[in-house]
């Protein structure tokens, strides 16, 4: 017995811990603990990369399991850094924890879904920087092409031919990595997308539970007229979200959405005596004309809502600005709106106005919009 708590002892004395590798993220953004499988090269790359995108990423790599895990470890690492994104990415779990505005908790949830999967820890870091940023990590590539020295002689037509029969070759491999990495993107974004609008259809599937039994007793027809449009709605959206892919029809399950959540509005006012409010009108893709050299992307514009005070306990809240900016981003995916994100949502609510939201793969932590957020998961194979 007193063997194993020697051996354990010592393990616990060779593992790094938050404080010792704060010194090398303030230098150089990133960890790697030794006997991990991670290069210097491509994590240096990756937090080029989010840097490129507008944010402060700290990537943290070890070769031995945090007790608690990798999110409890990013977040004691983020306690000392005191700002930005911490990544950590550990022999069986990836976590993150974040304080910062640039990327949302739906964006960083996304990030550690496409990366569980990596075949190795370079494979998990670049998986996670490419889904959250939608552009490639420049990995690196061997720079062996052409022979060894000339033994003299040779005819410079075909030293030529070689050139260029090698710039042809690299052209064509640049073209199938971005068409690879822009795919690549535009399914995490997708992925993204009917995350957050999943937790969304669980608040309104919520709702229309609670609000069942009470509809029930007011024997009132347009209370039941609306309280059946909202369930018939839920219904059409749960059966298209998992099969559309076009950004505008993607923009017309949002409407659905708020279409059903205005739906429990209206039969809720009802029961409660208050005015009912005025059915939303859908939101549109605004995109600069060509000829006026604008370089801001598209935009996404949501009327106004006429506001409407839902009772406390109510969990669902129309579709804002967190389903825009996925929206957004995948306009620039498939090359609508700029190789990066540059669009905007305009209009319409912000992300929990006017009712709670549920949890899921992050938690948030802090008063307002400026909390601490956090997630991970379980590394797959």
């Amino acid at each position: 017995m007193k063997r194993v708590l020697l051996a354990i002892g010592a393990l616990t004395l060779l593992a790094a811990n938050p404080g010792e590798v704060v010194a090398d993220l303030e230098a150089d953004g990133f960890y790697i603990e030794s006997g991990s499988n991670a290069s210097a090269e491509v994590t240096g790359a990756a937090v080029a990369e989010a840097g490129f995108a507008g944010g402060r990423l700290y990537i943290v790599v070890l070769s031995q399991e945090p007790v608690s895990g990798a999110t409890f470890f990013a977040d004691a690492v983020l306690d000392e850094l005191g700002s930005g994104t911490v990544l950590t990415v550990a022999p069986e779990t990836v976590g993150y924890s974040s304080d910062e505005q640039t990327w949302t908790a739906a964006n960083l949830d996304g990030a550690i879904n496409a990366s569980l999967d990596g075949a190795s820890d370079d494979d998990v870091v670049v998986r996670f920087v490419e889904s959250l940023t939608g552009d490639a990590v420049d990995e690196g590539s061997d720079s062996g092409a052409g022979g060894g020295d000339s033994a003299g002689g040779g005819s410079g037509a075909i030293w030529f031919l070689v050139f260029l029969g090698g710039m042809i070759a690299l052209f064509v491999y640049l073209r199938n990595r971005s068409q690879k990495t822009a795919t690549s993107a535009r399914a995490a974004r997708l992925t993204e997308f009917r995350a957050a609008a999943q937790e969304k259809l669980d608040a309104i599937a919520n709702d229309i539970l609670e609000m069942e039994d009470e509809v029930s007793m007011a024997d009132n027809p347009e209370v039941q007229q609306h309280y059946n449009s909202a369930s018939a709605k839920y219904a059409e959206v749960i059966d298209k979200i998992t099969t559309a892919t076009d950004p505008e029809a993607l923009l017309d399950l949002t409407h659905q959405l708020d279409i059903a959540i205005w739906e429990l509005d209206v039969a809720e006012a009802y029961l409660d005596g208050k005015p009912p409010p005025k059915k939303p009108e859908p939101p549109k893709f605004e995109r600069p004309e060509p000829e006026q050299g604008a370089t801001s992307g598209p935009t996404i514009t949501s009327p106004t809502r006429s506001q409407y005070d839902r009772r406390p306990q109510r969990q669902s809240s129309p579709a804002g600005s967190d389903l825009g900016s996925i929206l957004l981003a995948l306009l620039a995916a498939r090359g609508m709106g700029g190789g990066r994100y540059s669009g905007r949502w305009t209009g319409g609510p912000g992300p929990g106005s006017g009712g709670g939201s549920r949890g899921g793969g992050s938690r948030r932590f802090g008063g307002g919009g400026g909390g601490r957020i956090r997630g991970g998961g379980r590394r797959g194979g």
